[in-house]
C-alpha cells in the first residue's frame, strides 16, 4: 500500500545530492529496471510503466535487475545453514563444525527493503538453550580449570529450527533473492552503505578486532565451542547509496505466503537452491497477532527464573497476601533471607484498591493489593514509583486510557502457536518439565503478567501462574495528550518508545534474591593492579591463612586464576548502586556475582545502557547496541546477541511474527512527533513559530483523522499522513522548503515560521550532523558506522561517559545510533548511557545540552588531559566532579542517610533528582557501601559521597577494562568529550534551537 512515508523515500531519492556529503556521484546508486519472476521469466514491474504495482508472495523467488547494485552484503549466506561469509578460524583454535566461506573483497553493508523489513542476508538458526545442574556444574569445573564455558549453553543439533535467509546472488545489475516472511507492503528498495577500508582495531593488538557470531556463541558440541570463527568489524563512511522506490504489494493471506520446508531441505541447501513453496497457512495479520501478544502478553519465560532467584512478585505487587505458603517455600524463603543478611520485609497493613479495566475502559474488577514494604522506603511498594511499571489506567485529567486488546485480556499460547521461547531453565525429574504453552493474565500493570508455568517446588499445585514481563515494560509509555482543540485529554501508551521510568529496583525489593547481597570476589584485572587498593593484599592474606602461600608464590598470575576471585570476596550489598542506576536503563552485569561463569559475572565497571528506541528498528543491519557486528533487529535472541531474562533463542516462527510486529511500530510516528514539537517549543518561549494555534490538542489534531489519534497500533499499520511535520521535514531536507509551499501542503503554509526554523535545522544537521546521522537510510539517520570507544580503536572515536558495557568492549565501539522520536528518547537521557540530562521537566534542554557548542569546548594538553581552566562551564558540570546542591552523580556511602534516583519523587515530577529516602532510620550498609567502593572509577570526596570521576576514566581506561600495562600508550583515548560532536564555536542559541527543532521531526 501506498504511503506518505513510502512517498518520502521517493523524495529522498530524487534529491539525494542535497542530502548528503557524500563524495561519490549520484549515478553511483543503484538504479532499479525490472523486477522479474525467477522461475517463469515474466517481467513483473519495469521503469517503463513504473506506477503498476505487482503482486508478490513471501517465498516467491525474484530477480532485481538494474545497476550500481555494489558487489553485495557483507556476512552474508547461501540461504540454508551456512554460517555468515567472511569468518576466519582464530589462529591455533578449534574449527567450527560449518566453516565460514571467504567472501570476495567489495562487500558492503547492503540490504534489500520490503517496506520496512528486509530480505535476510543470513541464516538464523535456534538452538535450544539449556540451563540446568549439570551444565552450572561444567562451567564452574571449566572456571576452575582457566577454560571458559557459559553454563547458559545449546546443544549443536544438525539441523537446527532455521530462519533461512532469502539473498542467493547479487551481482552490480542483478540480485536473486526470495520475498522475505516477513513482508505485507511495499516498496522495494536497494541500499548500499560502503565501508571505507577500515575496522575497528583491538585496543590490545593493535590489529583488527575479530569477532564471534553472537547466534552461534553458545552453541556446544562435546564440550566445546562449536562454532569458532570469527570477524572483523568495517567501518563505514559518510556515504549511503539508496535506488529508487519501486511500489509492489504483498500478498497477506496464509495461502499465498511461503517457506522452505524443515528438516532435510534444509540440509541439501549447501548443494540444491532451497524452495520456499510450502504455505504456512498463516497469514501476515495472523503474524502480526502473535508478535504482539508475544511484546504485551508474555513473561519472556522471566517467571519461573525469578521465582527460583527469590524475586518476590507476588509481594511486590501486593497479589496473594493472605496465601498460605508450602512449608518448603517458607524454609528456602528464610535460608534466603539468612544469606543475605537482610530482614524479611513486611506486609504493608492497609494497601491499596487497584481498577483493573476492560479495553473499552469499563472496570472489569477491583482488586485489593497489600504489597511488601521497601526496605528502602520504609512505605509500602507501588510499582510506577518503585520501578516504572506503568498501570493500564489513564493518567490524572485524561477521560480514558488506550493501548492494544491484547494488553487487557487473557491470552493463550498452544498448539502451533506456544510460549515463543522454550524455558531452558530445567530442574532433573521428579521435577516437572517446563510448559511449551500456556496461558497469560494482565496484572492491570502494563508488559507485566500472570503466564502459566509448572512449579520446581514440591507442595505447589503443579501448574501455577506466575508474574514475569515483557517487550511494553521497558519498550512502551503512556503520553496523556490533548487530542482536540477544545483541549480533551487521552491516555495512550505508544509501543517502541523508551518507558523513561523503568527500573531494576524490583531486583531489591524482596531482599533475597540470589546475587543480592552475598560474599563477592573481585576480578582478575583489578587484583592484578590493586584496585581497589589493598585488595593484592587481601588476596595474599588470605592464601597464608588457608596454607595457598606457596602456590601463591610459584606464579602469582597462575595462582589468581585458580584462587584470586575466591581469596578476594567480601560481603556486598547491590541495594544502593542499583537503586541509583538512571531511571530508563539497565546495567546488565552488576546483579551477578563476579565469580559465576557466564556473560553476566559482575564485572565491577559501572555501565547503565539507556533502553534504545525501537519504533523503526527492523531495517537496521546492526542493532541494538548489543552484537553491532552481524545482527539486526532480527537476531536469534530477545536483543539481538543476549538473551537477557528470555533464557534462551525464539522459535525461528515466533521470531519472524515479532520482527513482523515490531516493523509497524513506525505507523504513530507523526502524532509522537508533534506533541513532543509542540511541548517543546511552549517550553522554550517558541509559541509563536506556531502563529496563532490555541493549544496543543489543536496542533496535533490539525488534519488527522479521530483514527489516527485514539486508535492504538494496527494491522495493516495506518499510513501516516500525506503532510504534516515528517513532510515539511523532508522538504526542509530536499531543499524543497526554499520555495513557498505549495497548495498540496497545507500544513505548510499553517505554520511558515515553524518551516524555516525546521529548514535552517536541516542546513545545520546537514553540516554538523549528516557525517554520521546519514540520509536514506530508510528513514533510520544512520550510517551504521561502528565508532571506537577510544582512539586505539581508530579514528572518529565516540567514547562514552559512565564505563562502556561489556557488549562495548567486546566490539571495542557503538554504532552510530538511531535518530528517530527523539523527545520521547531524550526523556530517559541521551546517549547511550543516558548521561546527557538537564534540570528539565522530561529533560526538555536534553537535546540542546547535546548540540550546543559549550559541551565541546575543552582544550586537551599533550598529555590527553583535559586543560579545565580553559574548558566551558557547561563542560565542568557535565564532566567533572562537583559537590553541593547542583552536584555530579554520586552516590552516599556508610552511614548516610539512603539516597535513589528518580523522576517521580521529590518536588520536581518529570525532573531526574536522587532523593533522600522518606525512612530516616535507613542508613547506607557498610555492605552497600563495599560495592561501591570496589567499582572502578568512583571517588569519594570530603562530603562523604562516591562520585563519578569521568576524567579518572579517561586516564586509565583500559587498565582494568582489558588488563593493559598502565604504561603502555593505548591505555586511556577516550575523548574528551562523549560523543565530541557538537555544533561549530561560532553558533547562536538560535542556530541551537533551529537544530533542536529539526531533530524532533526526525
Amino acid at each position: 500500500m501506498a504511503s506518505a512515508r513510502q512517498f518520502g523515500r521517493l523524495l529522498l531519492f530524487f534529491f539525494m545530492p542535497a542530502l548528503s556529503p557524500m563524495p561519490a556521484k549520484a549515478a553511483d546508486a543503484p538504479v532499479i529496471e525490472t523486477i522479474v519472476d525467477r522461475d517463469s521469466g515474466t517481467i513483473l514491474w519495469s521503469g517503463e510503466n513504473p506506477d503498476t504495482p505487482p503482486l508478490l508472495k513471501p517465498g516467491q523467488a525474484i530477480l532485481i535487475k538494474g545497476h550500481d547494485f555494489g558487489a553485495g552484503p557483507l556476512t552474508a549466506a547461501r540461504p540454508g545453514l551456512a554460517p555468515p561469509a567472511g569468518g576466519m578460524t582464530p589462529p591455533g583454535g578449534p574449527r567450527s563444525v560449518r566453516v565460514s566461506s571467504p567472501e570476495t573483497k567489495g562487500k558492503e553493508l547492503s540490504k534489500v527493503l520490503f517496506g520496512d523489513v528486509r530480505a535476510l542476508e543470513r541464516n538464523l538458526s535456534s538452538y535450544r538453550a539449556r540451563i540446568d545442574l549439570g551444565s552450572a556444574a561444567s562451567s564452574v569445573l571449566a572456571r576452575l580449570q582457566g577454560r571458559t564455558l557459559d553454563y547458559f549453553v545449546e546443544p549443536y543439533e544438525a539441523v537446527p529450527d532455521t530462519w533461512a535467509g532469502d539473498i542467493y546472488g547479487w551481482t552490480d545489475t542483478e540480485i536473486d533473492l526470495t520475498v522475505p516472511i516477513t513482508a505485507y507492503e511495499g516498496p522495494i528498495q536497494v541500499v548500499r552503505i560502503p565501508p571505507t577500508g577500515d575496522y575497528v582495531i583491538d585496543i590490545k593488538t593493535g590489529a583488527p578486532l575479530r569477532y564471534a557470531d553472537p547466534n552461534t556463541a553458545r552453541v556446544v558440541l562435546d564440550g566445546h565451542p562449536a562454532f569458532a570463527d570469527v570477524w572483523p568489524i568495517a567501518r563505514t563512511g559518510d556515504t549511503v547509496l539508496a535506488s529508487n522506490a519501486v511500489p509492489v504489494r504483498i500478498a497477506t493471506g496464509g495461502t499465498d505466503r511461503y517457506t522452505n520446508e524443515p528438516g532435510q531441505a534444509l540440509t541439501r541447501a549447501d548443494s540444491q537452491r532451497l524452495a520456499k513453496a510450502t504455505p504456512t497457512n498463516r497469514s501476515a495479520a495472523d503474524q502480526y497477532a502473535y508478535g504482539e501478544k508475544a511484546y504485551w502478553a508474555w513473561d519472556w519465560n522471566l517467571a519461573t527464573p525469578h521465582f527460583v532467584l527469590g524475586i518476590d512478585w507476588n509481594g511486590i505487587f501486593g497479589f496473594d497476601s493472605g496465601r498460605e505458603e508450602p512449608l518448603i517455600e517458607t524454609l528456602i524463603r528464610q535460608l534466603e533471607y539468612h544469606k543475605s543478611d537482610i530482614p524479611a520485609p513486611k506486609i504493608e497493613a492497609k494497601g491499596y484498591t487497584f481498577p483493573e479495566l476492560n479495553p473499552d475502559g469499563s472496570i472489569r474488577q477491583t482488586v485489593m493489593h497489600k504489597a511488601l514494604i521497601d526496605r528502602s522506603t520504609g512505605e509500602g511498594i507501588r510499582p510506577f514509583s518503585s520501578f516504572g511499571a506503568i498501570p493500564l489506567l489513564p493518567d490524572a485529567g485524561a477521560s480514558r486510557v488506550i493501548a492494544p486488546d491484547v494488553a487487557f485480556r487473557d491470552q493463550t499460547f498452544t498448539g502451533p502457536t506456544p510460549y515463543p521461547i522454550a524455558l531452558a531453565f530445567q530442574l532433573p525429574p521428579p521435577f516437572p518439565k517446563p510448559l511449551a504453552g500456556g496461558q497469560t493474565k494482565p496484572t492491570g500493570w502494563a508488559g507485566y503478567v500472570f503466564a502459566q508455568a509448572t512449579a520446581p517446588i514440591p507442595g505447589h499445585p503443579q501448574i501455577v501462574d506466575w508474574i514475569g514481563f515483557n517487550c511494553a515494560a521497558c519498550h512502551a509509555d503512556r503520553v496523556t495528550f490533548e487530542y482536540d482543540a477544545a483541549g480533551d485529554k487521552v491516555s495512550r501508551f505508544f509501543p517502541g518508545i523508551p518507558n523513561p521510568d523503568w527500573r531494576a529496583t524490583f531486583l531489591t525489593l524482596s531482599g533475597r534474591a540470589v546475587g543480592l547481597a552475598e560474599e563477592e570476589g573481585l576480578p582478575l584485572d583489578f587484583i592484578r593492579n590493586d584496585y581497589p587498593k589493598g585488595a593484592r593484599r587481601q588476596v595474599e592474606t588470605q592464601a597464608r591463612n588457608t596454607g595457598l602461600l606457596a602456590r601463591l608464590r610459584s606464579g602469582f598470575d597462575a595462582f589468581l586464576s585458580r584462587h584470586g576471585i575466591a581469596l578476594s570476596k567480601q560481603k556486598v550489598d547491590k541495594t544502593l548502586l542499583i537503586d541509583n542506576l538512571p531511571p530508563g536503563s539497565t546495567e546488565a552485569t552488576l546483579f551477578d556475582s563476579a565469580d559465576l561463569p557466564g556473560d553476566y559475572a559482575n564485572d565491577y565497571l559501572f555501565s547503565p545502557e539507556a533502553i534504545p528506541i525501537i519504533t523503526n528498528h527492523t531495517p537496521v543491519r546492526r542493532a541494538l547496541s548489543r552484537s553491532e557486528l552481524i545482527d539486526g533487529f532480527e537476531g536469534a535472541y530477545l536483543h539481538g546477541e543476549e538473551p537477557e531474562g528470555a533464557r534462551g533463542p525464539m522459535s525461528s516462527r515466533s521470531l519472524q511474527d515479532l520482527t513482523l510486529y515490531t516493523s509497524t511500530l513506525h505507523q504513530d510516528d507523526e502524532v509522537l512527533h508533534r506533541i513532543g514539537v509542540y511541548r517543546w517549543l511552549v517550553y522554550k518561549g517558541h509559541k509563536d513559530w506556531l502563529h496563532d494555534i490555541g493549544n496543543e490538542g489543536a496542533f496535533v489534531s490539525l488534519g488527522l483523522t479521530r483514527d489516527d489519534l485514539l486508535k492504538p497500533p494496527s494491522f495493516p499499520p495506518h499510513a501516516p499522513p500525506a503532510d504534516g511535520l515528517g513532510a515539511m521535514r523532508d522538504s526542509a531536507v530536499s531543499g524543497q522548503a526554499v520555495r513557498s509551499p505549495g497548495p498540496g501542503e497545507p500544513f505548510a503554509q499553517r505554520f511558515p515560521v515553524l518551516l524555516q526554523h525546521v529548514t535552517h535545522g536541516a542546513t545545520l544537521f546537514k553540516t554538523t550532523c549528516m557525517r554520521c546521522h546519514a540520509a536514506g537510510n530508510a528513514g533510520l539517520w544512520t550510517n551504521e558506522d561502528m565508532q571506537p570507544l577510544s582512539k586505539a580503536g581508530g579514528s572518529d572515536p565516540v567514547g562514552r561517559f559512565f564505563s562502556p558495557t561489556i557488549w562495548q568492549r567486546r566490539t571495542q565501539s557503538i554504532r552510530t545510533a538511531i535518530l528517530e522520536n527523539l523527545f520521547w528518547v531524550q526523556q530517559r537521557g541521551l546517549l547511550s548511557d543516558g548521561h546527557i540530562v538537564s534540570d528539565a521537566p522530561d529533560n526538555m534542554d536534553g537535546l540542546d545540552l547535546l548540540v550546543r557548542p559549550d559541551r565541546c569546548q575543552a582544550p586537551t594538553r599533550p598529555d590527553g588531559s583535559v586543560d579545565l581552566n580553559r574548558a566551558s562551564a557547561l563542560y565542568r558540570k557535565l564532566y567533572t566532579i562537583h559537590e553541593g546542591t547542583d552536584h555530579s552523580f554520586r552516590i552516599p556511602s556508610a552511614g548516610m542517610r539512603f539516597e535513589f534516583l528518580t523522576r517521580l519523587g521529590g518536588d520536581k515530577p518529570g525532573v531526574l533528582q536522587q532523593i533522600v529516602a522518606p525512612d530516616p532510620n535507613r542508613r547506607v550498609t557498610a555492605a552497600e557501601d563495599r560495592l561501591v567502593a570496589r567499582h572502578a572509577y568512583f571517588t569519594k570526596m570530603d562530603d562523604g559521597y562516591y562520585y563519578w570521576d569521568f576524567q579518572k576514566m579517561r586516564r586509565d581506561y583500559g587498565i582494568l577494562e582489558f588488563g593493559l600495562d598502565p604504561k603502555n600508550p593505548r591505555v586511556g583515548g577516550l575523548p574528551a568529550e562523549p560523543h565530541p560532536w557538537c555544533l561549530p564555536e561560532e553558533s547562536s542559541q538560535a542556530d541551537v534551537d533551529d537544530l533542536v527543532v529539526f531533530l524532533l521531526t526526525l
